[in-house]
């Protein structure tokens, strides 16, 4: 636990003939801007953390919740429809809101900072400190930020530049994170890489799914909407009908979309997956199974097949979407991850705490940021 320093009095601060952060917020100006993020994505060395961003959009409407994108661009380069034609660097954020209205409380898109875009060129710390200035100039109450961070911190006392008039409180907190499975070329040498348990558990299960059930891995699965809504109905944790139905119509948003099965001798569907392919990465984005056949572990069967599934794909690195609680996340490579929530020293900003606590769900990054134990704030004039 620590309170991050920050600095942002150097070369970021850029008069606005060579640079300029742009906030948008509507959903489909932000899916016109795919190419110019995903080319970004590729520079600065995070492939297809923003394949899926249809997919993701999508989601967000089904949650009520409102897309925030804020870009850095350089050298005033811009496209007809005013967004720019190049892009230095970008995060994707949401809009917490009640009844479609916008609370002013923004977050990261995921817990990990992937869809934080920034390039070495570029401290991160600094432009997580460019991207809550510009949102709170347009009135926001509260970020939290997630980004990845290499560099070392700065001295505190630049963190005033916020300010502007204004009070505000600020905490931070640094962690490493989970990130994704280093897939080897072959199987036993990804296996080599996690406890002796986990092998163990994958190899049993599946030969067990295979030897009693007859399971067989389809790698591009079909399967009819109703039965697809059954599966869910009778899963281990069914969402609700709204959801499912999303989850279904959305499995081909992606650009190279992944939607794998497990099914018995008999053709029926013990377990499916949903994902993105994407520049030798592969992330999961659901898992659906059956909940009347625990002491199969379906979980652990598809994944032990989707293992091999994608070294044969050539994939290198395997994602889960929201992490899991796979043992097999104790090998997966660490990240480091700084979180900053910067938050107006008003009534409603704070208020901000006790209305999360008692209104959100307590799996909200907001309020699992805010439950950390230890954490320190400190107030801005």
């Amino acid at each position: 636990m620590f309170s991050a320093t920050f600095d942002f009095s150097s070369d970021l601060i850029m008069s606005r003939m060579m640079a300029d952060l742009r906030v948008t917020r509507n959903a489909s100006a932000i899916l016109a801007m795919q190419p110019a993020l995903t080319e970004l994505g590729r520079r600065v060395g995070q492939a297809g953390a923003v394949d899926d961003l249809r997919y993701f959009l999508s989601w967000l409407e089904l949650r009520g919740k409102k897309p925030c994108l804020v870009t850095l661009g350089r050298d005033s380069s811009f496209a007809e429809d005013g967004s720019f034609n190049h892009l230095e660097a970008a995060v994707l954020l949401y809009e917490h809101c009640v009844s479609g209205f916008g609370l002013g409380i923004y977050a990261s898109c995921d817990g990990i900072g992937r869809r934080a875009l920034v390039p070495p060129a570029i401290d991160s710390s600094r432009f997580a400190l460019e991207v809550c200035g510009v949102l709170l100039d347009q009135g926001a109450r509260g970020i939290l930020l997630s980004f990845r961070h290499e560099e070392a911190f700065f001295d505190p006392s630049q963190m005033p530049i916020l300010c502007g008039g204004m009070k505000i409180r600020w905490a931070s907190r640094e962690r490493t994170t989970p990130s994704y499975l280093l897939l080897r070329r072959t199987v036993n040498e990804t296996l080599e890489q996690m406890g002796a348990r986990t092998r163990k558990h994958l190899r049993y299960y599946r030969r067990r799914a295979e030897s009693q059930l007859g399971c067989e891995f389809v790698a591009e699965a079909t399967i009819e909407r109703g039965e697809f809504l059954e599966l869910n109905r009778n899963s281990s944790y069914p969402c609700d009908s709204e959801t499912a139905a999303w989850q279904y119509d959305a499995i081909h948003m992606a650009s190279d979309p992944v939607f794998c099965g497990l099914r018995d001798r008999d053709g029926r569907w013990l377990s499916v997956a949903c994902g993105l392919r994407s520049n030798r990465n592969m992330e999961v984005f659901w898992q659906t199974n059956r909940n009347d056949m625990k002491p199969y572990s379906l979980a652990t069967v598809m994944r032990a097949f989707l293992i091999e599934h994608e070294i044969k794909k050539g994939t290198r690195r395997l994602f889960f979407q929201g992490g899991t609680s796979h043992s097999m996340s104790h090998s997966f490579v660490e990240e480091r991850c700084t979180d900053l929530m910067v938050m107006r020293d008003s009534f409603i900003g704070r208020a901000i705490p006790s209305l999360f606590e008692r209104y959100i769900p307590r799996e909200n990054p907001i309020n699992e940021f805010l439950v950390e134990p230890g954490l320190a704030w400190n107030m801005l004039r």
